[in-house]
């Protein structure tokens, strides 16, 4: 008798213990997880610098990073020599936005209405992106007869890599290309003299394709030999002096070479389709009842 009391005893005791037991694991586990999350969110944090506080409101490298993508692709190269104007201009963006918040202008009905717009016209924009247009699955037979029958929309252009500097009249820009062709840097000059975006980037455009630049320019950059230095070339912005580097040759580009290109046109032209479908689907499974007489009252 006194030995099963005994066994049961020290059955309840194990139960309980073992209880504890979990709830101290589970509690570990828990614990281990939420600090690699913080970590995480930390060294996140980290890598995420700080440029400027304003107000208390922090502008991060992100916040940066983001504004720079938005603006055009050409401007982008002026804003990495320029961070520091760049940055005063998000500083200025975000105290008129906390000024215009403090006015009460975030909860007029006008702005909720355009706010409520813009939402809608995004959510529409991203769900036919994601979801109708992006990739439709196109043959390889059609992607190789599209190759075969639009030969033009494979020709690389030729391409040159060039440096500029963009001054406002003729006499500076005849005194800087002597004084490059004497042997002086033309990145130097183009860092103290040029007043074109590229300036910081010591006048460096990189590879500039046939077709982009200004046909000014076009008809004496893509004549040049690596090296040389061109007169000055009158435009409307003002006088340039240019510099070729690299130059390469305009070539047919092989299938291959083009299958990037040709999904992107396949996928484009089947999205168009599939989205037509999609519309004629969704309308035919819709119910939608048009006012006519309304309509045709409408004042403007």
């Amino acid at each position: 008798m006194k030995i099963e009391i005994s066994f049961r005893f020290l059955r309840t005791w194990w139960q309980k213990k073992r209880r504890l037991v979990l709830v101290a694991v589970a509690a570990l586990v828990v614990l281990a997880i939420v600090g690699v999350a913080v970590k995480a969110i930390m060294e996140k944090r980290r890598k995420d610098l700080t440029l400027a506080v304003v107000n208390g409101h922090r502008i991060r490298v992100s916040d940066f990073k983001k504004q720079m993508a938005a603006v055009p692709e050409f401007y982008q190269a002026y804003v990495t020599g320029n961070r520091s104007q760049f940055l005063q201009d998000l500083i200025d963006r975000e105290l008129v936005y906390q000024k215009a918040k403090r006015s009460g202008y975030g909860r007029s009905r006008d702005i909720e209405e355009r706010l409520a717009e813009l939402k809608k016209d995004f959510l529409v924009q991203e769900y036919v992106q994601k979801e109708i247009l992006e990739n439709p699955n196109v043959p390889e037979k059609d992607l190789r007869q599209y190759y075969k029958s639009h030969p033009m929309d494979f020709v690389q252009p030729a391409s040159i890599h060039l440096y500029e500097i963009m001054v406002t009249d003729r006499k500076t820009a005849e005194n800087i290309g002597d004084r490059s062709r004497k042997g002086e840097s033309f990145e130097d000059l183009a860092r103290k003299y040029s007043e074109a975006p590229s300036k910081g980037l010591g006048g460096d455009l990189g590879f500039v394709r046939e077709g982009k630049l200004p046909e000014q320019l076009a008809r004496i950059a893509f004549t040049m030999s690596p090296g040389q230095i061109s007169s000055p070339i009158q435009t409307e912005a003002g006088y340039y002096v240019l510099m070729a580097g690299q130059n390469i040759p305009s070539r047919q580009l092989s299938y291959e070479e083009s299958i990037p290109l040709l999904k992107k046109i396949m996928n484009s032209k089947s999205g168009e389709n599939n989205f037509k479908d999609f519309l004629a689907n969704l309308r035919a499974k819709s119910k939608i009842k048009i006012t006519g007489a309304n309509l045709e009252k409408m004042e403007f």
